[in-house]
């Protein structure tokens, strides 16, 4: 299947430091690429990269046969790459549909004013939200927090969505809802790059995974495959232990 989305050497450093170093991927609509890699390994980083929240120093990323290296974030948006975010990062005294409806009204569609309510109220019925809409968002849990930034991503219509460790701090029983909802996702034809430390999560969502360490990409395959790899193994765990 052709690449949706294809990055290829990208580099970027913060003066004596490479935080991503010649870094290639791809992701095809429907698909869950994994992304993993201990702390600090410049899994953030590169999201920040393709998203447009940082440029790169050097390489490309063409969207749908586009080159978007030197578009800002907004542009991308239009371009359909948006991202979710590690620590939540939504205005926490506004309505949840509000929230949602910005999104709508400056995605890749640009919604009417008249109709996004309507569609706000649909993408928040899908995540189990609707009950929450009038609600301001500092009166809502934190993974119902993380829930209604996943709302406001997929308002603005993406084909690849950047999930940067959504699933973490989730119990047992919430988990599985959000592995529901990310598999939801693929069924759509997105394309979803999935930052993730749960493995669980990991095994069951993606046929594919790439790790990271020290900025470079060091393992690309199936998860279990990749997870056996001997330099992988010691990228977590150290010489010593691996």
């Amino acid at each position: 299947m052709a690449a949706l989305l294809e990055v290829s050497g990208l580099r970027k450093a913060f003066g004596g430091l490479v935080a991503v170093n010649d870094v290639s991927l791809a992701v095809s609509a429907g698909e869950v690429l994994g992304l993993i890699g201990p702390n600090g390994s410049g899994k953030t980083t590169l999201l920040n990269l393709i998203a447009g929240s940082l440029r790169a120093d050097a390489g490309t990323i063409r969207m749908d046969g586009e080159d978007v290296t030197r578009l800002p974030n907004h542009k991308r948006v239009r371009r359909r790459i948006n991202r979710t975010f590690q620590l939540v990062r939504v205005s926490k005294d506004i309505p949840v549909i509000v929230s949602v409806m910005a999104g709508l009204l400056h995605g890749a569609e640009r919604a009417p004013y008249k109709d996004a309510s309507y569609d706000a109220a649909g993408i928040l019925g899908e995540l189990n939200l609707l009950l929450k809409a009038g609600q301001r968002l500092d009166q809502l849990t934190y993974i119902e927090q993380k829930r209604v930034e996943l709302a406001r991503a997929l308002a603005t219509r993406p084909r690849v969505l950047l999930l940067d460790e959504w699933l973490s701090g989730l119990g047992p029983g919430e988990l599985d809802g959000g592995m529901s909802v990310v598999w939801s996702l693929a069924a759509q034809g997105i394309a979803v790059i999935l930052v993730e430390h749960v493995m669980t999560a990991v095994r069951a969502l993606c046929g594919r995974v790439a790790v990271m360490n020290a900025g470079a990409k060091i393992a690309e395959g199936p998860p279990d495959q990749v997870l056996r790899d001997p330099e992988v193994i010691r990228a977590y765990l150290g010489d010593a232990d691996a």
